[in-house]
Formats: structure tokens, sequence, C-alpha cells
């Protein structure tokens, strides 16, 4: 964690948006979070505040009077700071093709319009983990820099006094005396290590790495004393200065005695003699373990955020949003190839009155193992959505009206083959009515879907726990 953990008032954020009143909007709801806020209406206006105020958070649409906004993400990204931003785009397209292309353009977070303030206030949240992680890997890559500029002059000062030291005895005990404190001093482990890998000189740094005292590394070969996943592969970076290159930056992870995995990342260089000749490598070892795991909890994070938008967390099954661009997309494409395309809606029966008497904490329940017993009746093609409330609707892909009454009734019997005990008095069965019909040439996705809904309000009126194709 950072030194200082960022507090929101202490971090800026710029609105990019042209319409006026949606521009006033984001900024009370982004203000209210804490942000200090700069907006603006256009994109040339948007450059220059990026430039003036180097904010942590954009939020910005799509379609500028001026610019593309996915160029203006490109240009933000290819700045500086542009590395460590945030940036949700908020845009009318909402398609999964549209969201993929402003993910790769650089956006972190996408939103649809019309913008929802809790919605908002939810991506807001995330945004502000992104903006504190992309903080924290600011400072680690700052720190390393710094650490390798070290290392750097370390290096350089090491060499000369090394060489110093075999060319003019008269200067030998001046030399060790500048050895020693380099090796005292320097950032990180530091081991000279000879052609053969013996372990000619370490710091205190190195020991307290390697978990072993000074006495234990006399007469031990370096890989005896911190084996890692390079050690006797091509890979090495003593055969690789051996085989003539000057500079070699490795990462590796380390497991240790305890269990747990740490990070290093080694700096090699050519330790060479007062006429030139290698004598070994010179190694500098810097722990990178907190960078790793943030780097890596970040990116766990970042797919979570994107798996949420087109998922119910209820159910894991896509959500409304995602089934509406689905259809048209398989509308589309069945029109396109002439192939069939089939279409389910499911309610489960007398839902409220469960709901009511049981309460929604168990009526959830219901609702989660209806998902479950959707998805394993499914084709891998198939989509299976929650459309709201008790409606659930699956798209079947390349399948006629017939073939998807067999899918209707396997779904319908295993449900209703379910018990539920919602108190330990009680066992219940659930039902579902369902309402399946088969697209027709040339008519819209809402067309077919308030088809599918009609056959469902007459499964329920002949009975309930039952199907209708028309």
């Amino acid at each position: 964690m950072p030194e200082h953990e960022p507090k929101k008032e202490e971090l800026i954020a710029l609105i990019v948006e042209d319409d006026q009143d949606v521009c006033d909007l984001l900024q009370r709801i982004v203000e209210s979070q804490g942000y200090m806020v700069v907006a603006c209406t256009s994109a040339a206006s948007a450059q220059e505040a990026f430039v003036a105020n180097s904010p942590h958070l954009v939020l910005m649409d799509w379609l500028l009077p001026d610019m593309d906004g996915l160029e203006l993400v490109k240009a933000f990204r290819s700045s500086e700071r542009g590395k460590y931003l945030t940036v949700l785009m908020i845009s009318g397209k909402d398609s999964p093709e549209d969201l993929a292309t402003a993910i790769a353009s650089g956006a972190d977070f996408f939103m649809g319009k019309p913008v929802e303030r809790k919605v908002l206030d939810i991506w807001l949240s995330a945004a502000f983990q992104h903006v504190r992680d992309s903080l924290q890997r600011e400072e680690d890559d700052l720190s390393l820099i710094k650490i390798r500029e070290e290392l750097e002059d370390n290096n350089l000062q090491l060499e000369e006094a090394l060489s110093r030291a075999n060319t003019m005895a008269m200067e030998a005990e001046q030399a060790y005396i500048e050895i020693h404190q380099i090796f005292k001093t320097v950032a990180g482990g530091i081991l000279l290590v000879d052609k053969h890998c013996n372990l000619l000189r370490c710091n205190d740094s190195f020991l307290q790495m390697a978990g072993v005292s000074r006495e234990k590394v006399h007469d031990q070969k370096c890989y005896e004393i911190f084996h890692s996943c390079l050690c006797n592969t091509e890979q090495c970076p003593l055969q690789r200065i051996k085989k003539g290159e000057k500079r070699i930056e490795s990462e590796i992870e380390k497991e240790n005695s305890n269990g747990t995995t740490s990070y290093y990342s080694i700096i090699s260089t050519p330790f060479k003699g007062p006429i030139g000749d290698l004598i070994g490598v010179v190694e500098h070892i810097t722990d990178i373990t907190e960078r790793v795991k943030a780097e890596k909890a970040l990116a766990e994070s970042e797919h979570r955020y994107k798996e949420l938008s087109l998922v119910d967390e209820l159910t894991k099954l896509f959500n409304k949003r995602y089934f509406n661009t689905q259809l048209q997309l398989e509308v589309e494409r069945a029109n396109r190839h002439g192939q069939p395309l089939s279409l389910l809606l499911m309610d489960i029966d007398n839902f409220k009155h469960h709901n009511d008497t049981y309460g929604h904490a168990d009526g959830d329940r219901v609702l989660a193992r209806l998902g479950q017993v959707v998805a394993e009746s499914l084709r891998v093609n198939d989509v299976p959505c929650r459309y709201g409330g008790e409606e659930f609707t699956i798209i079947l892909p390349e399948t006629s009206g017939e073939q998807a009454t067999v899918v209707a009734e396997r779904i319908r019997s295993r449900f209703a083959g379910e018990v539920f005990r919602p108190t330990p008095q009680d066992t219940v069965r659930k039902t579902i009515s369902i309402g399946v019909t088969q697209y027709r040439a040339g008519e819209s996705g809402q067309s077919l879907l308030e088809r599918a809904d009609q056959n469902m309000y007459e499964a329920k009126q002949s009975g309930k726990n039952r199907y209708v194709l028309k």
C-alpha cells in the first residue's frame, strides 16, 4: 500500500461531454463523490485541460463535435500521464462490439446512456479502486526507475574501483574502502560471481533475501545459495554474459521455505579485470513482490468489472442488456444465412405468492436454482438470460420451433422436480410456464419477443407448468 493513501478530494476528474445538461449532471454526481472536477464540452478544450490539470479520472462521451472520442482516449493514453489514467466512457453505443472497441482503444470502463445515478455511483466506486491501484503502480514505477539509476551509478563506481585496485597497488586500500561502502549502501542485494558460479562477495541485503548467514556462503556456488528458475538453463545471466551480452534484466518468482512466493528483479552486468578480461558477473537483486501482487490484483479486478456489465449477479446468466444486443445480432444472422432461430420466454408460476409467504431471500434461492437448471440444459452457443424479475429468456440459434420445445420441456421437467425447503417444516415445488416461438423471416426481434410473451401468457392461462408453441 502507498505510504499516503489517496483521498478523493485530492483527486482530479475531467469530464468531456458536449451536451451541457448531461455535463452538468455528471459534474454534480462526480463532485458529490468528493472529486475536484474540470468540465469540458469539446475535445480541444479537454486536451488543454488534460495538460493543465493532469487528471486521475476521465469521464467522457464517445461522440464529440470536434473529434472521435476514441481518438481522444488514444491521445490521452499516449502521454506520460496516460499510463496511469482511469477512463470511463459514457455513450449511447452499447453493443458488445462497441464495448470491445472502446476497451481496445484505451477505456477502462464503459457505461451506456442515459446516465443513471445509481449505476454511475457503482462505476465511480470501481473507478476509485482503479485510480488508487494506478497511483500505486506509478509510485512503484518511479521507485524502480530510481533503483535502476542508483544501480547504474553504483555499477560504474564498482567497476572503476575494482579496476584501480587491480592496476595500481598503491590504491588498493582506498579501493577496498570504496567497494565496501558501495556494498553496504546500495539498495537491494548485490553479489559478485566468477565464471564458475563461485560466490566471491555479497552484501548483507542479499544474505537477508537468501535467508542465510555469512558463514554459510563460504565456498558456495551462487545457485546453491539463491536458486531460481534461471539456474542451470540457457537463460542464466552468467552464461549469457559469457556469450557477450552487456546488460541483462530478468524478473523471477521464487518459492520461500514457508510456502509463500516472492518476486525479484535482477540486473546483471559483466565483472571485468584490469585488462578488460571477464572475471564473472555483477548482479543486483531487488524485491518487487508487492508490485507484482498489486498488478495481479488489478488485473483480476478489471476482469471482474468487465464481467459484471454483462452478467446477472444472482443467476450467473446474461442480463437483459446483453439479451437485447444479442437478439438483434441473431435476427440479422438468421436473415442473412436463412437459418432457423427460436426464442423461449419463461416465468416462474405464482412467484409473488412465494415471496410474500417465505420472503425475498428464499425467492432469490429459487431464482438462482432456476438459473442453474437453465445453464445445465443448453448447448454452448445458446444464450440464456435473466430478462427481469422472475422472467428468463433463451435465444436458440439454428433451432426450429419443434426443436425448441424439446429444450423447453427439458427445463420445465427438471425444474418441476426440484425440491425447496423455505422452512424446516415446509417442502415446496415450483413450476414454470414457457412461451416458445420460431423467428419468421423479415420480422423484428421485438415482434419475435412479443409473440413469445403471448405464448407464455397462454401457457399460464391454460393451467401453468407447460409450454405453448405458436
